[in-house]
Formats: C-alpha cells, structure tokens, sequence
C-alpha cells in the first residue's frame, strides 16, 4: 500500500517539478518541532509554537501530519488526507543543500531530525512502526 501512496505523491508534485529534477523517496510523517521527541511528537496532538526564531520548522510543524517528498533538489512538505493519502497543496519546501539528517532513530516509533541551513531551524519526523521502512529510506536518500 504504501508503493501507491509514494506513487501519488510523486504525481502531485509532478507539476511543480523543476526542469531535470526528479523525485527520490516520499513518505507519510508526523511533522513537530525540531527538538521534540520521538513519543512526545507521537502522543501530543496539538502542538504550541512559541513565537521567532524558527519560522520555517514553526510553520512546517503546524500541521502535523503531512508527506514528504524528497527530490534530487528539494524537500517538499505536502499535507495527509483524511485517509492518510498526499494532498495537493505544498505546505513548504528547503533546498536539499539547506536540509541535512541531524539524527536518526529507528524503532517501534523511529525520529528523524532535519536541520535546515545553519540557523538552527528543522523538524522533527515521527514514523509508527508500519512505515519504520519509510523512514529508514528517506534517512539513506538523505545521508
């Protein structure tokens, strides 16, 4: 199942692609703030964002559930459906050079910290069990 959820995600963007640019790995995640958790992320479903400094996680991070989609340029952020599907609407997206793997956890619930350029600003990517593969690939396109 998950094969067509990355399938149409990549359909998506498609649109917004940029000449010779090409998608790598897309996957469901749940979206808080760079410094959170990984249960913390998990349980809390309602998140308090405190005002500056990180406008771009703050911003990303407000919806919690979203697909990421990871190009051979750019991270693009698009929503979750109802049913767990990619929406159509961008969310956000970094330049891949400004987007590093900050730390990787797998297990029961794996996190996976990005980091955006050099000012301190990222999110924190929350991965259940069932998409532990998900996460494991998006961190290999990322290292």
């Amino acid at each position: 199942m998950q094969q067509k959820l990355q399938t149409r995600a990549f359909e998506h963007v498609t649109p917004i692609l940029q000449s010779g640019e090409q998608p790598v790995v897309a996957t469901r995640a749940m979206v808080g703030k760079f410094s959170s958790g990984r249960l913390g992320t998990v349980v809390s479903q309602a998140i308090r964002l405190e005002g500056g400094g990180a406008l771009l996680g703050a911003a990303l991070a407000s919806t919690r559930k979203q697909f990421v989609v990871l190009t051979n340029r750019r991270l693009i952020f698009l929503p979750q459906t109802f049913l767990g599907g990619p929406g159509k609407k961008v969310l956000g997206e970094v330049p891949r050079e400004q987007v590093s793997l900050a730390e990787a956890k797998m297990g029961v619930v794996s996190l996976l910290r990005l980091a955006f350029g050099t000012a301190g600003d990222g999110v924190a990517l929350t991965f259940p069990r069932v998409d532990k593969k998900n996460a494991e690939a998006l961190a290999e396109a990322l290292r």
